[in-house]
């Protein structure tokens, strides 16, 4: 997805250098659907979760995310997660028992609220869940109640990868642009990405003379 941006901006500078120029420093604005942002989901699965913790241990991942809606406020979807080698830890006197609970599988309904940080350039995304499809077993139940708690408002931080300068070759110039994600923002049935763009030329006719 945003690869797609680069591209875009690499055409404008074949298209409208000077324009460019004139331009830098100006934001652009990315529109993207959400089904689209669905589809890029879709690809990106399975998702691991860091799960560390003194009290619950294992490997936990999305395996789906459906029914994904975008709104002001911000995201909501239905996800499958799963969990292997899960192990609940309890405290018993001076001793610590590790209850060996295996895989599980757990349906939640939840909103997302999205927060960006554009020095950092990371996305906190923190999940609010409205529903729970509940484990059968008591073991699992307890597993359940951790995770909810776990993941429940709390952000989870998402590091983007900053994007290498665009260098384009044209009318005997160079130019150089320069990709910052300023601002991540929701609307009704799409997400916003705000892109600041820095612009660098350098005329090699001038430097002949």
């Amino acid at each position: 997805m945003i690869r797609s941006i680069a591209c875009i901006l690499l055409l404008l500078t074949f298209l409208l250098p000077d324009q460019l120029s004139a331009t830098a420093g100006k934001m652009i604005t990315l529109t993207v659907p959400d089904s689209v942002l669905s589809q890029a989901l879709d690809k990106s699965l399975p998702i691991s979760i860091d799960t560390a913790s003194n009290i619950l241990s294992g490997a936990i991942t999305i395996v789906k995310i459906s029914n994904l809606q975008i709104d002001d406020k911000g995201i909501s979807c239905r996800i499958a997660l799963q969990g292997e080698d899960m192990h609940l830890n309890t405290d018993i006197g001076e001793h610590t028992i590790k209850l060996k609970v295996g895989s599980l599988q757990l349906g939640l309904q939840c909103n997302a609220v999205l927060r960006f940080d554009p020095a950092r350039q990371v996305l906190y995304v923190k999940p609010i869940i409205s529903e729970l499809k509940a484990s059968s077993t008591a073991a699992q139940g307890d597993i359940d109640a951790l995770l909810l708690a776990f993941l429940n408002n709390r952000e989870f931080p998402v590091q983007l990868q900053q994007l290498e300068p665009l260098i384009a070759e044209t009318s005997g110039k160079t130019i150089n642009i320069h990709m910052n994600i300023a601002g991540i923002r929701t609307q009704q049935g799409s997400l916003r990405f705000d892109i600041l763009p820095q612009i660098q030329t350098t005329n090699h006719l001038a430097k002949k003379k």
